[in-house]
């Protein structure tokens, strides 16, 4: 990758958007990765270790565990993660590929 098409990447990304749009994006994406890796492992390391079950059926407790809690807090946070940071990374793709298309497309207008 040469600099030349970071450039322009950038140059992109800059035309369509906003400066608070920017600054918001970062702070919310940096804010959540870091409240994710610091703080969820540690507060939710072991969330099935006290839990208790009303009976003493083999199996009971990660049965009535997954009813209690469906999906854990850390996976849950991941998942937001992954959701705020997808339109981005689809911009990023779409100015990519019109950087790559510009030389085409200057060869048609002439």
């Amino acid at each position: 990758m040469s600099w030349s098409f970071l450039t322009r990447l950038l140059e992109e990304i800059n035309n369509h958007s906003t400066f608070v749009g920017k600054v918001w994006l970062t702070v919310l994406i940096i804010f959540r990765i870091v409240l994710t890796a610091v703080g969820g492992e540690s507060i939710y390391y072991d969330e099935q270790s006290k839990f208790t079950c009303n009976t003493q059926q083999p199996g009971c407790e990660n049965v009535c565990y997954d009813a209690f809690a469906p999906l854990s807090h850390v996976r849950f946070w991941v998942f937001q993660i992954i959701l705020i940071t997808t339109p981005s990374i689809m911009y990023l793709g779409f100015a990519m590929h019109r950087i790559a298309r510009q030389p085409e497309m200057q060869i048609r207008r002439s």
